[in-house]
């Protein structure tokens, strides 16, 4: 059996299903072939908030923005990464955004905003809700309504060309699929691939584990297998999280359905934002981990043998640290002093921006299983199972560094006040991630997959993570931006290209 369509698009995910509802409203016949059980990917995963500028959320809200001012925010968000930036696809981004949400709404996705997001002048942040299961259910339930077929635990292992070297399918399976316009890679990240990760950041970082597993940057290697050009690989997103909550978390349980969501919506849009941000709270200390201002206020990251084991100026080296240990276990540590700063704004210990602020005494309410309180070190020590020796001596060391104002073993720069005033503080167990991997292959303007030449790989596309060809994307919501405009705008662009008469594979080199 030949399976064959207009579009195949590799990769369920945001990006994916995005571009094959655009494709097929492009009047092409579409084939989705995915790995995973069922369709979604890290989309499905997210916090779900979507960055975008002149949305009628905004309108609404009196908001008045412009597409060059969110691009000068995200100069700023940027720093000293704005020389890396690809301005091209950052201007491509920034005057799709409003409109993308507007399409996801058209098909069901509602939201809640738009609110603040630091550094961003305007309010540009628009949440999704109940949560970011919202984007997979309507995006699938679109797919399926526009007659998208979707295969799914299939394993793409490669490309297939034809005798003009033309990518005319994929293999997956023992099978070939082909696209007679093109194909599209919209596989993910490589979070979860221990070897590009050894090979582009380093052993260290390879060590750390995803958050999700499945994004082992299949469409990495394939694009790379033809020709394709990875960049800006020695990006990830490394970091600590608590571990997940035992208690059920109320707005992860919210069925992810137009009805619900429009409901829920007109309520949260009219509820005060202090019992707004009530609601939210609990979910905000399931989800996030503490932010690092609290090291810089005199915190300290300690592992269950009760050691310092990185500079808690660095995410990285935390994670990396962490990571290593036998159990991939950290607990921060604090005194009163610090426990008290950040039990009230303008210090909260996580943070939903703009919606919800989650403070110490949050935690104590909703993750009692993270919180641990004591008069003394020793006995925090016994509620977190370390060694109370081994904590009180890292404790009584750390004192004396900062006394004398120098972290002789790591180095560290933001010592605070020490941790010297009961009762005191653990928040944890916390666990090292990689979130996300901002490399991506190189495209041009219209999506297109490029070779070290800088001309396009005739019949292949790539969106989203496999596709973000040097987007910096360093605040919150650019990712999911980024999935579904891209997804949308290379969807099309493949539906508008030209048939390939010739979609046999090309004949193997014989050896002989």
């Amino acid at each position: 059996m030949i399976y064959t369509a207009d579009v195949l698009i590799i990769g369920g995910g945001g990006s994916g299903m995005s571009a094959a509802i655009s494709a097929a409203t492009s009047e092409a016949s579409v084939i989705v072939l995915e790995k995973c059980p069922q369709v979604g990917g890290s989309t499905a995963m997210s916090v779900g908030s979507f960055t975008a500028a002149n949305t009628s959320y905004q309108y609404r809200a009196g908001v008045n923005d412009s597409i060059d001012l969110f691009i000068e925010d995200m100069k700023v968000a940027n720093g000293p990464f704005e020389e890396r930036e690809n301005k091209e696809l950052r201007r491509i981004l920034a005057e799709n955004a409003g409109s993308t949400v507007e399409w996801l709404s058209s098909i069901g996705v509602q939201f809640l905003g738009p609110t603040p997001e630091p550094p961003y002048e305007k309010p540009r942040m628009h949440n999704v809700l109940p949560n970011s299961q919202a984007y997979r259910k309507a995006l699938l339930r679109e797919c399926k309504k526009r007659g998208v077929t979707i295969y799914t635990s299939m394993q793409v292992d490669k490309l297939v060309r034809n005798a003009a070297g033309e990518i005319i399918g994929a293999s997956a399976n023992g099978m070939n699929y082909f696209g007679r316009r093109g194909v599209l890679l919209a596989t993910g990240d490589y979070s979860g691939s221990t070897e590009l990760k050894a090979q582009f950041v380093g052993e260290d970082a390879a060590e750390i584990p995803p958050v999700n597993p499945s994004n082992t940057g299949d469409g990495f290697k394939l694009g790379s297998d033809v020709g394709a050009v990875m960049t800006q690989m020695d990006r990830l997103y490394e970091g600590l999280r608590f571990a997940p909550a035992n208690r059920s978390d109320f707005i992860k349980m919210l069925p992810s359905h137009p009805v619900v969501s429009r409901a829920m919506r007109a309520v949260v849009e009219r509820l005060p934002k202090n019992l707004l941000a009530y609601v939210i709270r609990g979910a905000l200390t399931s989800w996030i981990g503490p932010n690092n201002t609290m090291y810089r206020a005199g915190a300290i990251l300690v592992t269950p043998d009760g050691q310092r084991v990185a500079n808690e100026d660095s995410d990285k080296l935390m994670a990396r640290a962490v990571a290593a240990t036998d159990t991939n276990t950290g607990y921060m540590v604090f005194d009163s002093r610090v426990a008290k700063k950040f039990s009230a704004w303008p210090n909260p210990v996580s943070t939903f921006p703009g919606v919800a602020y989650a403070y110490v005494q949050d935690y104590k309410r909703y993750r009692p299983d993270v919180y641990h309180r004591a008069d003394t070190v020793e006995e925090l020590a016994v509620g977190i199972s370390v060694d109370p020796a081994a904590l009180r001596a890292t404790i009584d060391t750390w004192n004396r560094q900062v006394v004398a104002s120098e972290d002789s073993k790591f180095g560290r720069g933001n010592l605070g006040e020490g941790i010297t005033d009961g009762p005191f503080y653990a928040l944890g167990p916390m666990q090292a991630y990689v979130t996300l991997a901002d490399g991506g292959l190189a495209v041009d303007t219209n999506l297109r997959v490029i070779d070290t030449n800088g001309e396009p790989i005739r019949g292949l596309w790539a969106a989203g993570s496999t596709g973000q060809g040097g987007l910096q994307l360093l605040n919150h919501g650019l990712h999911i931006g980024w999935a579904m405009i891209s997804g949308r705008l290379a969807g099309r662009h493949v539906a508008q290209a030209q048939n390939r008469l010739d979609l046999k594979p090309m004949e193997p080199v014989s050896a002989g």
